[in-house]
């Protein structure tokens, strides 16, 4: 071999650095933006890890809740809170209104929903229940900590909660 061959290669030498040092700051640049995405979904899955409200953690919180506006009758209540505009309130408003065996009190916040949203609310409800008007995180649903609707809880004669659920029938269910 001979030294003239052996150093005939080392012209592309400074491209082959080159190239090593650009794909390595890429690399790095990669890394950074992996890590910044990998902190954001972090972030946004432990935003959706929390439990939403009248999740069964939001329930544990409510139950043994003793409210003292609606232990004054010595009657068993159905509470429901509804809003305006929101298809499965009502469904459950018009099940609600039918329910025989408590007192029932639906507390109706408007919602996004119209004039008109309402008034079909209302008329699910019937005459049947005691209607509580009041606004979008209003004295009670601030109090429970309601931001979802239906929200529906069955009061003791104490008004201690007793169960809470977003359906009748999950109700039922839950208190059987």
């Amino acid at each position: 071999m001979s030294s003239a061959y052996l150093f005939a290669d080392a012209a592309p030498m400074p491209y082959v650095v080159a190239a090593v040092v650009v794909l390595t700051v890429l690399v790095v640049l990669n890394l950074l933006i992996t890590f910044a995405v990998l902190r954001r979904l972090r972030i946004h899955e432990e935003r959706l890890a929390m439990p939403a409200a009248g999740g069964a953690g939001d329930r544990e919180q409510l139950l043994g809740r003793r409210l003292p506006r609606f232990a004054a009758s010595g009657a068993i209540r159905l509470v429901g809170f509804f809003s305006a505009g929101c298809a499965p309130c009502e469904e459950q408003a018009a099940e609600f209104a039918r329910h025989p065996d408590a007192e029932r009190v639906a507390i109706l916040t408007p919602g996004s929903g119209a004039q008109a949203e309402r008034a079909r609310l209302l008329t699910a409800l019937g005459d049947a229940p005691t209607v509580i008007e009041e606004p979008i995180g209003g004295a009670l649903a601030e109090e429970l900590g309601v931001r979802s609707f239906p929200q529906l809880l069955l009061l003791d004669k104490s008004g201690t909660i007793v169960a809470a659920r977003h359906s009748l029938a999950a109700l039922a269910a839950g208190v059987a």
